[in-house]
């Protein structure tokens, strides 16, 4: 019997998707105990030598040092700049950073910012990708100054006691909302920094989304629910990095040499009222759009659109047409579309749920569109993804 040692904060949906998907892992094999450790377990190794290994969110070099001196087999689960010898299962900060790119300049954005903190290593990643992807399309970022006193209590005040609010930020937060650029596209480091962003837009009186768009990371659904508006999110897939590093720990225990990082794709934007915006000449595109992508799985038409607007399919379209190079009934397929390739990617879900989830009218039409917009059936999308 193994028995393997957890240390992964579990106030929030990451932390507990993590451990969702070792348990996911364990559950198809026998032989292995699992034991959830606590940070006040880390004021030396002897009571930790009974552990046959370790899968651990390794926040700074005392906890990494206090586990490789068990001298047993560790899989860390957040990224840092650590011992390379140790393996880390971490999220693709470039390909998160990819799906919010693309996100806000499909809304149509021209000015965008980065919230997050920065010498932290997984903000500083996301921040990197941000504007690296930005600036391979054209695009300027303006990115948030961390003040050096909020990042000495991050590992305390964010990771161990999530505390909420950004009260010893809040001067520089409004300070440099202020100086935005409106409307501007707002990434945070993650959905946390989220809610805090909009907690001080609020006091200020800036309006979400009009104002500021905001994007964040973990698909939290307590925090991306718990405040007005409710707030767009990346999936960053924690249950496969949970998964994989349980796969991973396994494979040491094998006697495998394993080394340096893993990196696992997100699923896909949620997105909720904090993004849904699309800053355009004239204001009632962006409620067609808006309107569009809320409605479009349930089988709307271009004369819904248009019966919602109050304005005749002449000028609908033609403004459609002039401004977004498309028209509403292209519009409704692409949101369908995307609906259905999220869910693909995303769900176990048969694909007759899935085209009925999107919008299609029948599981035919849904594979054919499907294969024609991708290039790739949906099956075959899936089993390169399926997991195991």
């Amino acid at each position: 019997m193994k028995k393997v040692g957890i240390l992964i904060e579990r106030q929030r949906a990451f932390g507990r998707k993590l451990c969702e998907g070792v348990s996911r892992y364990v559950h198809t094999m026998d032989g292995w105990s699992l034991a959830m450790l606590d940070w006040d377990d880390f004021s030396g190794p002897a009571q930790l030598r009974h552990f046959d290994g370790f899968m651990a969110r390794l926040l700074n070099p005392k906890i990494a040092s206090t586990l490789s001196a068990t001298k047993k087999p560790i899989v860390n689960v957040f990224e840092s700049s650590g011992n390379p010898d140790i393996v880390q299962i971490t999220q693709d900060a470039r390909s998160i950073a990819g799906l919010a790119v693309h996100h806000f300049l499909d809304h149509r954005f021209e000015h965008f910012a980065f919230f997050g903190h920065e010498g932290i290593r997984y903000s500083d990643l996301r921040r990197e990708a941000f504007t690296s992807c930005l600036s391979e399309e054209g695009f300027d970022c303006l990115v948030y100054p961390t003040p050096p006193a909020s990042l000495g209590n991050f590992e305390y005040t964010v990771m161990r006691r999530e505390k909420y609010s950004a009260s010893t930020e809040r001067k520089a937060i409004k300070s440099w909302l202020k100086h935005l650029p409106k409307p501007v596209a707002v990434f945070c480091s993650h959905d946390l920094r989220a809610y805090q962003l909009i907690e001080q837009c609020r006091e200020l009186g800036i309006r979400i989304p009009s104002d500021i768009a905001v994007l964040g990371v973990d698909n939290d659904d307590l925090i991306c629910n718990f405040t007005d508006p409710t707030i767009s999110s990346i999936d960053p897939n924690a249950e496969e990095i949970g998964f994989k590093a349980a796969e991973t720990l396994d494979r040491l225990f094998r006697g495998e040499r394993l080394g340096g990082m893993i990196s696992v794709p997100p699923t896909g934007i949620i997105e909720r009222k904090s993004s849904a915006i699309y800053p355009l000449d004239p204001p009632w595109i962006s409620d067609a759009l808006v309107f569009i992508h809320d409605n479009a799985h349930r089988r709307i038409s271009a004369s819904d659109v248009f019966r919602h607007l109050d304005r005749s399919h002449t000028i609908v379209d033609g403004t459609f047409k002039r401004i977004l190079g498309t028209t509403v009934s292209k519009e409704i397929a692409k949101a369908r579309l995307e609906t259905a390739h999220r869910l693909v990617t995303s769900s176990t879900a048969p694909f007759a749920e899935i085209a009925e989830r999107s919008g299609f009218a029948s599981i035919h039409y849904f594979t054919r569109s499907f294969t024609a917009a991708f290039g790739t059936s949906p099956s075959r999308l899936r089993n390169g993804k399926t997991r195991r």
